[in-house]
């Protein structure tokens, strides 16, 4: 072993190895979706002609040059895994062991450092690692033949430099079919995840107990990223009466970094820009890496990103947005995801499912308290009993409230006598009349049957409203009604107060109709 530092002076050998590592950082050879090093494989043969230390100061400067992030990083990891090998390099005893020893310690170091930096990446990666390490070391022994010529001659050695040529593009050749077989069975695997969490998924989104929703729209989310592997996703929604995003589920994030992310002050109108026309695909938004610029308060970028450098590769800055669409497609929030398990930009199937899976999401989230963020005042696009889940979310998060319960006054008399049409003009004056009320929920029963929910008011509030509705129908229709009201202050029930406003109602009916009672 030498003490000495010895850069090679053979200016051909080192501007034509320069020339060619750097070519190589170009080609597209990966294995997985990880880069294959292709030039340690152009460095051996290059060590016959040129000292290790050349190649430890020539590779670190070609991936500083052509890297496109953490550049110092990358240069870095070259420089110690060459370093390593060097040391190996002049430890051997046999020439011949030279070029194997040199491979060898540069591996290593790349083992050690990729332990240091994710075991998890080193679970992921253990046969294309194992793989790409033994096609290097194989190809070293190739190179260390010529230590074996007892004399140089133009034949053998320009026959080993045919069957080094050849064996780079078996390599080559190899590694395209080794991904070929991967992406199969990867596409295979994903398929079988879909299948299985799916029915996960269905299970959860369709059970009547909605006990404990933010815990299971976590879990949906869980579920979800398994069935398109992704390894993070956070849910938000628009509170437009605030006009701010609402962070309310995640899947893939620390406890502590969610907290954040509630905590932050986010407009709406800081987040349009993300769902420009320009980055819609299939319904989706996906938002490349410096498309424009990411609010620190909007978007979040892992610690301890893995990226890659090849086509169409994932970018840490990327973001990927897949809106939450009511029943009549407006976007009530959006889901956003990050860290793929493919480590791939979003493919036009990808965004089919993940539209298809934010659909699943809104049929949960319209039976939970979160649905008065968007719904509407007359909810006449929910069934009933999507009306009644809804109330019970309205009544748990106000303080006091009054439901009341309408019926227009001999309405078979009416249709029968003037006909159906002007049967339908009542009950359609009767919506249009409360639609323009902002703090009162209605559903329609039936033509002349309305309930009512008024959250944080009370109960005389509520009579004065109904007194002069009375007066303004009586004068436009000559038509009365009898209306029952039920007030609480968070005790009860839906159907609790429901069940006081219809003794009211009853009776209001016997005692004439045209009148208002309350209970």
């Amino acid at each position: 072993m030498t003490d000495k530092f010895v850069f090679s002076t053979s200016w051909f050998f080192v501007v034509s190895f320069a020339l060619s590592v750097f070519i190589s950082r170009f080609l597209d050879l990966n294995v997985s979706k990880y880069k294959f090093s292709l030039e340690l494989l152009i460095a051996l043969p290059y060590l016959l002609f040129i000292t290790p230390e050349t190649v430890t100061v020539i590779l670190p400067i070609i991936w500083f040059l052509t890297s496109k992030r953490n550049r110092l990083l990358r240069a870095l990891l070259s420089f110690l895994m060459c370093s390593a090998g060097t040391y190996l390099y002049y430890l051997a005893g046999e020439e011949f062991l030279r070029i194997p020893l040199f491979i060898l310690g540069a591996l290593l170091a790349n083992f050690i450092w990729m332990s240091i930096y994710s075991l998890e990446l080193i679970k992921e990666l253990i046969n294309p690692l194992l793989n790409s390490y033994l096609l290097i070391f194989f190809g070293s022994f190739i190179i260390s033949v010529v230590y074996l010529f007892s004399e140089v001659k133009i034949f053998p050695f320009l026959f080993l430099a045919f069957v080094y040529v050849v064996y780079l593009f078996v390599v080559v050749f190899y590694i395209k079919s080794y991904n070929i077989m991967l992406v199969e069975k990867i596409e295979r695997k994903k398929l079988e995840q879909e299948n299985e969490n799916l029915m996960d998924l269905i299970e959860l989104i369709y059970d009547e107990n909605v006990e404990n929703f933010e815990e299971r729209l976590d879990n949906i989310l869980e579920i979800i990223c398994k069935i398109s592997s992704y390894e993070a996703a956070l849910l938000s929604l628009f509170d437009r009466k605030d006009k701010k995003i609402l962070r309310i589920a995640k899947a893939g994030i620390t406890d502590d970094v969610f907290f954040k992310l509630r905590s932050s002050v986010i407009s709406i109108d800081s987040t349009m820009k993300y769902f420009s026309k320009r980055f819609e695909r299939e319904g989706c938004y996906f938002v490349p890496e410096d498309a424009v610029s990411l609010e620190e308060e909007v978007s979040y970028v892992f610690e301890n990103y893995m990226s890659f450098e090849y086509e169409n590769s994932w970018k840490p800055k990327d973001l990927l947005l897949v809106p939450i669409l009511d029943d009549q497609s407006n976007m009530i929030g959006y889901i956003s995801f990050d860290k793929p398990v493919t480590g791939m930009r979003p493919s036009v199937n990808d965004l089919k499912l993940l539209k298809t899976l934010s659909w699943f999401v809104y049929q949960f989230l319209k039976r939970t308290p979160y649905a008065r963020y968007w719904i509407s005042k007359d909810l006449k696009y929910l069934s009933y009993p999507e009306f009644v889940r809804f109330c019970e979310s309205v009544i748990s998060n106000s303080e006091e409230v009054v439901l009341g319960v309408l019926d227009v006054d001999n309405f078979d008399s009416i249709n029968f006598e003037k006909g159906p049409e002007y049967a339908e003009m009542i009950s359609e004056y009767i919506e249009d009349y409360f639609n323009e009320r902002k703090d009162v929920y209605f559903y329609r029963l039936s033509g002349e049957n309305f309930v009512f929910l008024f959250p944080n008011s009370t109960k005389l509030k509520s009579l004065m409203y109904f007194g002069k509705f009375n007066e303004k129908l009586l004068e436009k229709f000559n038509v009365t009604v009898s209306i029952g009201l039920a007030h609480d202050e968070g005790e009860n029930s839906y159907f609790d107060l429901l069940s006081k406003a219809r003794e009211a109602l009853k009776v209001a009916k016997k005692s004439g109709g045209g009148r208002i009672m309350a209970l």
